[in-house]
């Protein structure tokens, strides 16, 4: 029996008529098998082709036929098992079917990509023993076959990012039922953590720990250590081309590493939301997915569909009418501020003053809280007051907050009561060509050790000017 259609002409009606497959893929993928189910193939095929043109039905049918299929050599082998016949497509065809569908990428796992790269050091310790001579074929076919490996390992992860890049719609579904079914939310959050835990553990932590250039493996080298062993090895031979692209190939694959980075990011930040976030996150997606549709719908040829028509859209959601009208809130514009980057620098400077001159720190003796001595207190103080007049200070609108911070963590024994008490003999001696101005606004900072709040009346440090413009300093 002849076949019906050539090879090239059953792969162009595949792609013509690309949801078959798809389906069947996404089916395989879902019973984790290697197979297609010939019963599932020929309801689909039949299922898909009742809405064509009778001409259109009998050639896709003709085409999808089993026998049809083996003959043109997309079918490579036909099983028998369990009373069913079982179809095994040429992985070329199935691969580029899952080029042309991002959804149907399959997530690399770690016996995935420890098998390419024990595959890779098999190909170093290879042409470590190579004569590295175009004239002798075991080399030209051991370079060829680093060529293919390499590109297939980069195709491979490219694919892979693009996957994980879609991973906010695939967790927006996921967050669906948490804002139509509040009630279940617990159950909910634990099947969706149970699967996110998964994918973070099973695909997206081992291509991280694989792209990773300081990942350290019991068994023998990484990716990278093994890439620039051959190119070492291909430079010490004089194979400069080959040492060249297998270098940018590494180049290429690190640049892989942050993407993912960001995906991993992505969802350890996702897996801490409530179900508020959850719902929140949800309806971002959803309307950033309708915004999406608008926008492809004005990227054609045609020039009439230039802006994007979302009236409807805009009345749909409710929350956009009006918005022109709503004040945008200002940004601080940091960039372009250079009064700003001047006192962060300053600040920089004073702190990293203070971390070299460590070795001089007083140690302010411990108190208890209910048998304090004025004695030890005095001398607490002293102590304190001693250290801030060796600091150098800066024109500041809250002096107390700013020492308060350089202090905190820093003098052993430190209690914000003593700065307060040093600063009433600051204020009556001040640094030359500065003068401490205390206002009537008052302010409520914390004590970091131990979570006290105090109130403090706030104190401005500034340059010298004539006494009778200071501010009155009320007890």
């Amino acid at each position: 029996m002849s076949k019906r259609f050539s090879t090239l002409d059953t792969t162009r009606l595949l792609f013509e008529h690309p949801k078959i497959l798809f389906r069947m893929i996404e089916r395989m993928d879902r019973n984790e098998a290697r197979y297609i189910r010939e019963s599932d193939l020929v309801t689909e095929v039949m299922d898909y082709t009742g809405t064509l043109g009778k001409a259109d039905r009998d050639r896709v049918r003709l085409a999808l036929n089993t026998d049809n299929l083996f003959r043109s050599g997309l079918v490579i082998d036909i099983i028998k098992a369990e009373g069913e016949r079982r179809l095994v497509f040429q992985d070329a065809l199935i691969n580029l079917m899952r080029a042309c569908n991002a959804s149907l990428y399959q997530e690399l796992t770690d016996a995935r990509l420890r098998g390419h790269l024990v595959t890779l050091r098999d190909v170093r310790n290879r042409l470590e023993t190579s004569s590295f001579s175009d004239a002798d074929p075991d080399y030209t076919e051991l370079r060829d076959d680093l060529n293919e490996r390499v590109s297939q390992l980069i195709g491979l992860l490219r694919q892979n990012v693009l996957r994980m890049q879609t991973i906010s719609a695939q967790l927006a579904d996921l967050s669906g039922d948490a804002s139509r079914a509040p009630e279940k939310f617990l159950e909910f959050r634990q099947n969706l953590f149970e699967q996110i835990v998964t994918l973070y553990e099973r695909h997206i932590k081992p291509t991280l720990v694989f792209l990773n250039p300081d990942t350290r493996l019991p068994d023998g080298s990484n990716l990278f250590e093994t890439l620039e062993a051959m190119v070492r090895l291909l430079e010490g031979h004089g194979d400069h081309s080959l040492a060249d692209q297998l270098f940018r190939s590494s180049i290429s694959l690190n640049a892989l590493y942050k993407p993912i980075q960001a995906v991993a990011q992505e969802v350890e930040h996702f897996l801490r939301k409530t179900r508020q976030g959850m719902v929140q996150y949800n309806a971002m997606e959803h309307f950033y997915g309708k915004l999406q549709e608008l926008k492809s719908e004005t990227e054609t040829l045609s020039l009439k569909r230039k802006w994007l028509e979302g009236g409807d859209f805009a009345r749909s959601t409710g929350f956009l009418v009006g918005l022109r009208g709503q004040q945008r809130p200002k940004h601080y514009a940091f960039g372009n501020s250079s009064s700003y980057y001047q006192l962060l620098f300053s600040e920089l400077e004073l702190r990293l003053n203070d971390l070299r001159r460590k070795a001089e720190v007083p140690v302010l003796q411990e108190v208890e809280g209910g048998g304090r001595l004025t004695r030890i207190d005095v001398q607490r103080i002293n102590q304190l007051y001693k250290w801030l007049e060796t600091l150098e200070l800066r024109p500041t609108t809250d002096l107390v907050r700013e020492l308060h911070g350089r202090l905190d963590g820093f003098i052993p024994g430190y209690r914000f009561p003593d700065l307060l008490a040093a600063l009433n003999r600051l204020v009556n001696s001040p640094p030359e060509g500065m003068q401490v101005v205390t206002t009537n606004r008052f302010r409520i900072l914390e004590q970091s050790s131990d979570g006290e709040q105090f109130v403090y009346r706030r104190r401005r440090l500034e340059t010298d000017e004539p006494a009778n413009q200071q501010e009155q300093h009320h007890a």
